[in-house]
């Protein structure tokens, strides 16, 4: 007979047990209970036990999507990302310039080597801005438990992109996953730091506008 586990059953997060669990069945876990129950995940979470497995499942999760992603794109299934956001400036022609220059920077069809490459710039990415999040929240008196707590948030945070196993190419559905990957963020800083939702929100809001204000003054500039 199957056993069932609750989250109530764990004395730490799954991935984290698996000299008990099992190294396959510890993912598993972890990533139902993250969908299940992000709140009580967290709660479950430890913030000093070391960033060597939560860097573990961030990279599983992001070899995974990146895979998924280059089938669907070498296969005509999905557009790239460059070629949607070409196709969004070329609806209008005062963008076709920049559609241009989009296409000239983004022409080439993708290759193997190019998982490998979206897989360490990502998470070189995540953990940069992990690490800019913690000093901004910090500064707000949110992060108060430590980089390390934020850094295993944003890690296990990753787990929304198991979506790339569904071809998606829809904005709303787009919006749909960040929206959830806001509120898995939320509940991790919540439960991490041990802080209230007020003050979470106020700092999440905060730190997103610091995160895309770079992004768009780089745009306007190349642009």
């Amino acid at each position: 007979m199957t056993e069932v586990i609750t989250e109530e059953n764990f004395e730490n997060i799954p991935f984290e047990e698996q000299a008990k669990y099992g190294h396959v069945r510890s993912f598993f876990l972890t990533v139902m209970m993250l969908i299940r129950a992000p709140s009580g995940f967290f709660r479950k979470m430890h913030i000093n036990k070391g960033l060597k497995l939560p860097f573990l499942f961030m990279l599983i999760v992001l070899t995974f999507s990146n895979i998924m992603n280059y089938i669907y794109i070498a296969y005509d299934i999905t557009d790239s990302p460059a070629e949607q956001v070409i196709s969004a400036f070329e609806k209008d022609p005062q963008f076709q310039t920049q559609a241009d220059n989009f296409r000239s920077m983004f022409s080439s069809e993708p290759e193997v080597f190019d998982v490998f490459t979206s897989v360490i710039i990502n998470f070189l990415l995540i953990f940069l801005i992990a690490v800019y999040w913690h000093f901004i929240l910090r500064s707000l008196k949110i992060a108060l438990n430590g980089l390390e707590a934020t850094i295993r948030v944003f890690c296990y945070s990753t787990v929304v992109l198991i979506t790339s196993i569904i071809p998606i190419n829809n904005p709303y559905i787009n919006f749909a996953v960040y929206i959830w990957w806001t509120l898995i963020m939320f509940r991790g800083i919540s439960e991490a730091h041990e802080i209230s939702a007020n003050l979470v929100w106020r700092g999440i809001t905060v730190a997103l506008f610091a995160t895309l204000i770079p992004f768009i003054l780089i745009i306007a500039a190349v642009f």
